[in-house]
């Protein structure tokens, strides 16, 4: 059972609803929240930054906009929020950095006449968001297309999918999705990431295969420093790796890997858990995921020994286009590997839709969904029948939530048989790594 110590959880008394039961068909529109009343105030307002009071969402997920010292930044979710604060922080410690005469003197030494301001990179938004886009609810449509198909079909699918882009990739209200980080070549852009630019993403606690294309081209100008081996200091205060806070090894792998290393240590996890290597080949080879994304999901993956069926998870892994939905897809997974760790063993996982659906010993059905703050509508409420449906029925269900839900979301999931726990993502900074 879950921990009853559980003090940032609200349960949800199950209760399954027969007959004449309370209308679940109302559904309510996503609204627009305000950045004061769901964030903390530094998150908010920071020294180079501040978030725009006006928070959109789509159901699922919340959309932000971060006027900074380097430029305006539009995100998707709230973990991203914290990602892109974390390295807008890391940009003011390099422009800090720039200005001592140590380094002064070091770029004259090294014959670099000119140091770039950073306020010179930052002349246009990294992730201009056109309307709301997407998000993920379409992942939960396409999939339920491309279920129970084989591997091969799926890739197929996958590639071919623009041909339905004029429909599936508006948002509800009809306005173009902003697919711009869909399916990057690997190597195209991760392999010009070399080994200095990943000593100061290590220094800087960033990703260094990150979108952010500000705090790119300013780490690519800084690495001539790098290999002049004078400017050894670590810098406190930003983020670790998108979801890397359960996984204790990853952060540590991308920074001192290249790609085709990491593919090689992804490679021999995938096959130590006995998946089947046509299917890894597929994995690995999906352009969809930066390295970062790859090791961190092949890592949690791991982390189901003795799960039967995580071998679907590598199927799953085809069906995200966007970042956002890999994104969701890859958080999910962690919360789910942080529940079999730290609430409940796993003995099954079933991939037969979006989200992986954990099975208990017991027999109670397990999603975990890295939401921001869910709303009831159509979208949602279909995503949540074919969960049910993908079950037993009178199968006891929980639904772990990242963040929050409306009242009219809690109360449909309540009548549809859920236990719903929300708040989640207050636990996982009491226990950061899984395996600890």
């Amino acid at each position: 059972m879950p921990n009853r110590y559980l003090t940032h959880l609200f349960l949800v008394v199950l209760l399954l609803v027969q007959g004449a039961g309370a209308d679940t068909s109302a559904y309510e529109d996503a609204a627009d929240l305000d950045a004061s009343n769901i964030l903390p105030a530094d998150i908010v307002d920071g020294e180079h930054h501040s978030v725009e009071s006006r928070v959109r969402n789509d159901g699922y997920l919340n959309y932000y906009s971060i006027h900074s010292d380097y430029g305006e930044f539009d995100v998707t979710s709230t973990a991203m929020l914290r990602v892109r604060i974390g390295e807008i922080n890391a940009l003011a410690e390099l422009e800090e950095l720039s200005k001592t005469e140590v380094f002064v003197q070091a770029a004259a030494d090294a014959g670099v006449k000119q140091l770039k301001s950073l306020q010179q990179f930052a002349t246009h938004p990294v992730e201009t968001v056109k309307g709301i886009p997407s998000g993920v609810g379409r992942m939960f449509k396409r999939f339920t297309r491309q279920a129970g198909e084989a591997v091969d079909a799926t890739k197929e699918f996958v590639a071919g999918d623009d041909a339905e882009a004029g429909d599936d990739n508006k948002e509800e209200g009809g306005e173009e999705a902003d697919d711009s980080n869909v399916a990057v070549d690997l190597t195209e852009s991760y392999l010009g990431v070399d080994k200095a630019q990943r000593n100061w993403s290590r220094k800087l606690g960033t990703d260094p295969y990150s979108s952010n294309e500000v705090l790119q081209a300013a780490i690519k100008e800084f690495a001539w420093a790098e290999r002049l081996g004078k400017f050894g200091m670590g810098f406190a205060g930003v983020p670790k790796i998108p979801g890397a806070d359960i996984i204790s090894d990853v952060n540590e792998a991308v920074w001192s890997k290249d790609p085709y290393e990491l593919r090689d240590l992804n490679y021999s996890r995938l096959v130590a858990t006995g998946a089947d290597e046509a299917l890894i080949e597929e994995y690995l080879d999906n352009p969809r995921m930066t390295p970062s994304q790859q090791t961190l999901l092949t890592a949690a993956i791991a982390e189901f020994e003795g799960v039967d069926g995580r071998d679907g998870i590598l199927k799953q892994s085809l069906n995200p286009e966007t970042d956002a939905e890999m994104n969701f897809f890859i958080r999910s997974l962690t919360l789910l590997a942080w529940y079999h760790h730290n609430q409940n063993p796993l003995t099954s996982v079933a991939t037969s839709d979006a989200i992986p659906v954990a099975i208990l010993q017991n027999g109670t059905a397990v999603l975990a969904f890295a939401t921001d703050h869910l709303y009831w509508t159509e979208p949602v409420a279909q995503a949540a029948e074919n969960y049910i449906g993908s079950g037993g029925d009178g199968q006891p269900r929980e639904l772990w939530l990242l963040g929050t839900a409306s009242d009219r979301a809690l109360t449909a999931l309540k009548e549809k048989g859920f236990d719903v726990y929300v708040g989640v993502a207050t636990l996982l900074t009491e226990n950061d790594n899984i395996d600890e």
